[in-house]
């Protein structure tokens, strides 16, 4: 019985012996697949309590944008924006607020993907002109586009 143990023995250390040596030289040693710098997407820098003001030609307040948190990438020159809020302009018309748990900016920082409990308030216009006669709302959703930079006479 003495040797069929040893044979039992020198087999399983010779197996773990194989293996560690397959491990070593057939699965550790392969080449690591490295990224170059263009095609990754790392984060530049980040601003904490971000806050843009868009203007329109004539110099008037058209949007205000906020978020507690922008991160930037510099591969695809996007942003993430944590809670951001949105605050809209438009002449005759009650500001417009929007409130999302994350959004998403484009490069031109026009177009502004909203996810997560998004929230569209709407002031009650005021009636001074007998246009534009809004009596306001609410409307919720789960992911929201908003386009910054259109004409405030083309909107509707």
């Amino acid at each position: 019985m003495k040797a069929l143990e040893k044979i039992v023995y020198i087999t399983v250390f010779a197996c773990l012996g194989l293996l560690s040596v397959w491990l070593q030289f057939g699965i550790i040693d392969q080449p690591v697949q490295k990224f170059g710098d263009d095609e990754r997407h790392d984060p530049d820098y980040y601003m904490e309590n971000f806050t843009a003001i868009g203007m329109d030609k004539a110099g008037k307040r058209k949007y205000i944008l906020e978020a507690e948190r922008m991160v930037h990438y510099p591969d695809d020159d996007t942003a993430l924006l944590d809670n951001p809020h949105i605050v809209q302009y438009k002449p005759g018309v009650a500001p417009r607020h929007t409130y999302s748990e994350s959004g998403w900016m484009s490069s031109n920082g026009n177009e502004l993907l909203l996810t997560g409990n998004v929230r569209v308030i709407q002031g009650k216009a005021p009636d001074n002109t007998g246009q534009n006669n809004s009596a306001g709302g609410v409307l919720t959703t789960e992911k929201l586009r908003v386009l910054l930079d259109r004409d405030t006479d083309s909107q509707g």
